[in-house]
């Protein structure tokens, strides 16, 4: 194929600018608004397509000499016929001729693929971040119905599942070389935290987990993601009657607004992983938890709830750090109301009243007042299995959670009790995209979009995509940008060059 010419470009751009104007005179009278807004919008794509071939025509085919010497001395020579890549836009469908460059027995250089950036696949960086962005909220035939429409072409699902793998691989080497956040926008107190959600899998990959089965059980249909969150907030000091109500009657607080906003989350990092090993995520969002504070001047905290394995490897791996570990005190309120509703009329004031009686108590650092009160009501009340078993669940619950209840002392150093941004992430970062009716997922297809999803709901996407299109220029055109004299961030294993850090942007 011919290279594209800036006149061509322009005469086919006012052409179509022509062209749309008269669709506007003829139709106006005939069309509603929407069926205009349609029309128009392919009209636009027209002109954007003839815009971007204008574009290839100022930026040339990548032709610079006759031949082009590498850094090993070899010399590949200019072949006489452009080499044409299909590029696929949000504009539309064109084709690209590229200046190439080869000798016998190496791959061919087309410089213009490192000048431009041009992506690997056919689909334009624009078009990949707009493919990235729908899959991470929506199952991927939704994504490829609404791209459809908007784009006024196909792009199937498989392709959109393609593509969000690909998006994920840059995820590691962007978080070692990104920057902490500025100090001034962070809290005094660091805080970690730690769950597991349960993603389901197709058949075939449910098939690989091994799972015990006891008698009358189930092939496991789920495997757990876990996530984590590395925050600061600062000192909040509340006392325990504030907490309590707030908890049991929220209507009665009304200063809690305010306390709300004091204690809120800054510069939040999610990481969201299915493949990875528990210890894995443990050992990535503490690091970066202890880096937020390199001078050791802020207390770290750890809220998690009461999986007894999660504290089990926290105790391990923080052994010779200093840290508070907190037991979510939404899930001691929630056991206190299984017992207030299994020995009172379910939602009753007078269980309401016990609730709060009780999580006072233990707010207040009463913890083993509340356990041998339930005692006593095992010894003294005449109490139906259900009934029984409430109160020993709650019983062993606070006994084995003991050293992270310390809730006294928690209030009155301001620290956060509550795990509600992990919990919370568990939620919009794994549960709103990952179950519904028909969701079923491969483990390394799920993990993509849960990286995707961690980075989106950290804030960190803009910087991330720019890092990306770098990182795959690097992969895809070292040789080629090393050939023709441009400078590269990255070496050829795609890490980050020593003077070379992404900042980092408070969220």
């Amino acid at each position: 194929m011919a290279p594209h010419t800036f006149e061509k470009s322009i005469l086919e751009g006012n052409m179509e600018i022509k062209a749309l104007f008269q669709y506007v005179e003829d139709n106006a009278e005939n069309l509603d608004a929407y069926q205009m807004e349609v029309g128009i919008k392919k009209y636009l794509n027209r002109i954007g397509v003839a815009a971007f071939k204008g574009y290839f025509a100022q930026k040339g085919t990548g032709d610079i000499g006759d031949t082009i010497k590498m850094e090993d001395g070899t010399v590949l020579k200019k072949e006489s016929q452009f080499r044409q890549k299909t590029l696929f836009t949000s504009f539309g469908k064109l084709d690209v001729p590229r200046t190439c460059y080869r000798c016998k027995g190496k791959p061919g250089i087309m410089p213009l693929d490192a000048q431009a950036n041009l992506p690997e696949k056919s689909y334009s960086y624009v078009l990949q971040e707009y493919m990235d962005i729908l899959c991470i909220r929506d199952p991927f035939e939704q994504s490829s119905e609404v791209l459809e429409k908007f784009l006024g072409f196909k792009i199937y699902p498989n392709r959109l599942e393609t593509v969000s793998r690909d998006s994920s691989t840059s995820f590691d080497q962007y978080y070692e070389a990104k920057a902490l956040p500025d100090p001034e926008s962070e809290g005094s107190i660091v805080v970690a935290g730690f769950d597991g959600i349960g993603v389901p899998l197709i058949k075939r990959e449910s098939a690989k987990i091994i799972a015990r089965k006891g008698k009358g059980e189930k092939r496991q249909k789920k495997k757990e993601a876990m996530v984590g969150v590395s925050y600061t907030v600062d000192e909040n000091i509340r006392t325990p009657e504030e907490v309590a109500t707030n908890l049991v009657y929220p209507d009665q607080n009304n200063d809690q607004k305010n306390k709300d906003n004091k204690a809120r989350a800054k510069n939040i990092r999610r990481l969201a992983s299915l493949e990875r090993p528990k210890l894995e995520v443990f050992h990535e969002i503490m690091n970066h938890s202890r880096a937020r504070d390199p001078e050791n001047k802020k207390q770290l905290v750890v809220v998690m709830d009461g999986a007894l394995g999660l504290w089990s490897i926290l105790m391990t791996f923080l052994a010779s750090i200093v840290f508070t570990g907190i037991l979510d005190i939404i899930h001691v309120t929630e056991y206190l109301w299984r017992v207030a509703n299994a020995l009172y009329k379910e939602n009753s004031p007078l269980g309401k009243k016990w609730v709060y009686d009780n999580l006072l108590a233990i707010l207040q650092g009463r913890v083993m007042d509340v356990i041998d009160k339930l005692s006593r009501v095992l010894e003294t009340q005449k109490l139906k299995k259900s009934q029984r078993d409430a109160v020993n669940d709650c019983i062993r619950y606070f006994k084995n959670h003991l050293d992270w209840m310390k809730y006294d002392e928690y209030l009155q150093a301001g620290y956060p009790i509550g795990s509600g941004v992990v919990e919370s992430s568990c939620g919009h970062t794994v549960k709103s995209r990952m179950e519904g009716t028909g969701r079923r997922w491969t483990i390394e297809g799920a993990e993509s979009i849960l990286l995707l999803r961690s980075l989106f709901t950290s804030k960190d996407w803009d910087e991330y995509w720019q890092f990306h299109m770098n990182l795959e220029r690097s992969f895809y055109y070292h040789d080629a940008l090393a050939a023709i004299g441009v400078d590269d961030d990255f070496d050829e294993l795609g890490r980050l060059n020593k003077d070379s850090v992404i900042p980092a942007c408070a969220a």
